[in-house]
């Protein structure tokens, strides 16, 4: 593989004792080999590369020089703290468990002192106090009547952390909450922090703490998993140098010349991207294609239409896509409230109610999802058994499906966007960005960016571009 000259520059920088160095690598840059190069170029390094889960880690071993460790977080607290609670260790803790454990008789009140726990574990803070509490949980509850959550996630964390009690199971971010409470030196000289746009404020501070030569390595504009407590790093951490990998090998100069145009408009990025990739096609698709959509809810109208003419693929498995969560909405809409399997929407008296909700918090997946049953009605709980039961491995399928999250860190030949991405346009004049969570962007920026050879762009981005073309823009 030829480096480009922004690659060189990276893997020569004279990187500083406890310097801080940032990487900004856009979608398809290189930055893996980037790293693998830099690590090559100092045998004599200590490194640890931290990957941002199993999968990503052990291909990254498989690459880098054997003076590289790569580990997960997790991995680095498991020896000292995650071994210590093996014999009680779950993925998730279950809302019913809860409620046993701390004697609760409301599932919503079990609900949001879980949120409230799990919302400490991934903070940096060393106490669990007020800040922790779901907002979700403060608008449901008027502030004289609003349970005390807080005394309630500290004794289900107590509980949690005592080896002696079973009642409540560890859950794997409980014990990395543990490693990163115990103030841990890491012995290495160099920390490799990858995909740092994605990372959680604990693991940040783990890395951060050390006073090791660091470097920061991600995408701000891919930053897409705030909702699950993830913070941008890149962003939030102020650094000695940033340096920039701009030439993608992934896609053409059409693609990245529409991804400058949203990066431009609507994040203010100053930096350029190139596709390497030839010109690449910006029009219909045809042939097998993969559709990326904003909503699990888009996707089962996509593939309501396509069920009868095609086989059809779904990117993680039909079953990650919770489309039995649309017929329990159904069930709501239909006042069939004991067909209802999912708890959360049992909380609702009635459909109306969830729709107020879901448009109150701006739940992008929750308002689809209303749509969705708007539309088809009666016909959903029938359409999604037929969905399910074709539903076919990705290899044999003719059309694949996944949404804009699951795509992140794939690629695929040609690629069709679902028009439930966020509009660009109000009134004939760019949205105002202050309407929108600049995670919305992101998302559109990573769909676009996953078309290796053509890309067809939907409704709203096409209604985008014709928009900047005639306002003359080029960046």
């Amino acid at each position: 593989m030829r480096l480009t000259s922004a690659q060189q520059t990276i893997i020569s920088y004279p990187v500083q004792p406890h310097e801080v160095l940032k990487v900004h690598a856009f979608a398809g840059t290189g930055k893996t080999s980037t790293l693998v190069h830099f690590a090559q170029a100092r045998p004599n390094v200590r490194f640890l590369y931290m990957a941002f889960n199993k999968s990503v880690q052990l291909e990254a071993a498989t690459k880098f020089p054997s003076h590289v460790i790569c580990k997960t977080a997790h991995s680095l607290a498991w020896h000292g703290f995650g071994k210590r609670f093996k014999h009680k260790l779950t993925f998730n803790l279950k809302i019913n468990t809860v409620m046993t454990a701390l004697e609760l008789k409301r599932y919503d009140t079990a609900k949001f002192t879980l949120e409230t726990l799990q919302r400490f574990l991934v903070s940096a803070d060393p106490i669990l106090y007020g800040a922790h509490i779901s907002p979700l949980a403060r608008m449901l509850h008027s502030p004289d009547k609003m349970p005390d959550f807080v005394a309630l996630a500290r004794t289900l964390w107590a509980k949690m952390t005592n080896e002696l009690d079973k009642s409540v199971p560890m859950i794997h971010d409980g014990y990395l909450k543990m490693y990163q409470l115990s103030e841990p030196r890491l012995n290495f000289d160099c920390i490799l922090l990858d995909e740092a746009q994605d990372i959680s404020p604990v693991i940040a501070d783990i890395v951060l703490s050390q006073d090791r030569i660091t470097i920061l390595v991600g995408d701000p504009h891919q930053a897409i998993y705030g909702w699950r407590g993830a913070q941008d790093t890149m962003q939030n951490v102020n650094a000695n140098t940033t340096l920039y990998l701009t030439h993608s090998f992934r896609f053409g100069e059409n693609v990245a010349s529409l991804a400058n145009k949203i990066l431009h408009t609507f994040k203010g990025e100053k930096e350029k991207l190139f596709g390497m990739n030839g010109d690449g096609k910006l029009g219909q698709v045809n042939g097998q294609y993969t559709i990326l959509a904003r909503t699990n809810g888009a996707l089962f109208a996509e593939a309501a239409e396509l069920i009868k003419k095609y086989k059809l693929g779904f990117v993680g498995g039909i079953h990650s896509y919770q489309l039995s969560l649309l017929v329990d909405t159904y069930y709501l809409f239909d006042n069939q409230y004991d067909k209802i399997q999912d708890s959360y929407l049992r909380n609702f008296q009635s459909y109306s109610q969830l729709k107020q909700f879901a448009e109150e918090v701006e739940d992008f997946e929750l308002m689809s999802r209303c749509r969705i049953v708007d539309k088809f009605e009666k016909s959903i709980p029938i359409l999604v058994d037929e969905i399910t039961n074709k539903a076919v491995d990705v290899k044999q399928a003719e059309i694949c499906l996944s949404t804009a999250h699951k795509s992140k860190g794939l690629e695929f030949d040609q690629v069709k966007l679902s028009n439930d991405f966020t509009k660009l346009l109000e009134d004939e004049r760019l949205i105002s960005i202050d309407k929108i969570n600049l995670e919305e962007f992101n998302l559109v920026y990573v769909a676009v960016t996953r078309a290796r050879e053509s890309l067809q762009i939907n409704d709203r981005l096409q209604a985008f571009v014709n928009w900047m073309d005639s306002h003359s823009y080029n960046h």
